[in-house]
């Protein structure tokens, strides 16, 4: 069925996910200080706090399935359920996936090394048992929503531009209450959220780049969340942090999402020109 009202859904999408992580799961947890699980660092919260951390986690591919199923029916989700399986990208898309993310993670070594942060690559093996259970925390918990849900809607009215930059902007603040709750990597480790928001814009540009040239496949954006959940987590573990380095390890990604945009721009305005 063809969406009648795409902004409509995207906004309430995004309301519905951001009210669900500011006053139920994640807002709460925030406000009272409780732990739940560190990814960085010891200790755990009781039960029922670490249940609502990891179920709020998931509330973006939920809430997708929710409300497909309520504005198209079960036509809806078996295309989002069509999309996830989307394996057949081509070798050329798993391979520029795997080099994004491979060469992002190496200028971030250099920049750790350059900034005096002292990179190791020994964690990025360490970390190789983690590998498996990520692919739940993010690629499939998150982008059945992000990419699935929103992307495929706000793309029906806007760019692809103006439609990455809204995504990125709703995701980044989707997850601001990690950066006030008791043993998240976001408090851990003291990330400003404002070069967080900036990364967020520019890894959707690149997500969205990857969408509308693997014909909406959310497979590829699990993948890529995927290696970047681990590469992440890797690189965390691997550098000696300071302040310098938490504002310019996204940088690789920036650069990236920014070289992205500007080509589309440019081959759009191209493709505008009369013949001559």
């Amino acid at each position: 069925m063809k969406r009648q009202h795409p902004l409509r859904d995207a906004a309430l999408f995004s309301g519905i996910a951001l009210a669900l992580s500011y006053f139920v799961f994640w807002g709460p947890i925030a406000i009272l200080r409780i732990r739940t699980l560190s990814f960085v660092g010891a200790g755990r919260g009781p039960v029922w706090a670490v249940t609502l951390f990891l179920v709020g986690g998931f509330v973006p591919s939920i809430l997708a399935i929710v409300l497909a199923l309520l504005t198209e029916g079960r036509a809806g989700v078996r295309a989002l359920w069509k999309r996830c399986l989307m394996f057949g990208i081509g070798i050329r898309w798993y391979a520029t996936i795997a080099v994004v993310v491979i060469a992002a993670v190496g200028c971030q070594l250099l920049l750790a090394y350059v900034v005096g942060a002292r990179p190791l690559l020994t964690p990025f093996l360490s970390q190789l048992p983690t590998f498996i259970p990520l692919i739940l925390i993010g690629p499939i918990s998150e982008e059945l929503g992000w990419r699935g849900f929103l992307l495929e809607r706000l793309q029906q009215r806007w760019s692809a531009l103006l439609s990455s930059v809204a995504i990125g902007v709703v995701w980044a603040f989707w997850h601001l209450p990690l950066f006030f709750m008791v043993g998240t990597s976001q408090r851990l480790l003291r990330i400003p959220f404002a070069g967080f928001l900036i990364a967020l814009v520019m890894i959707s540009i690149i997500m969205t780049w990857i969408n509308n040239n693997t014909g909406g496949s959310i497979w590829a954006a699990i993948l890529f969340h995927w290696l970047y959940t681990y590469a992440a987590q890797a690189t965390s573990a691997a550098v000696t942090r300071n302040p310098l380095y938490n504002w310019l390890e996204y940088v690789p990604y920036v650069l990236v999402g920014a070289a992205i945009a500007w080509s589309t721009q440019h081959n759009q305005a191209r493709d505008r020109l009369p013949p001559r």
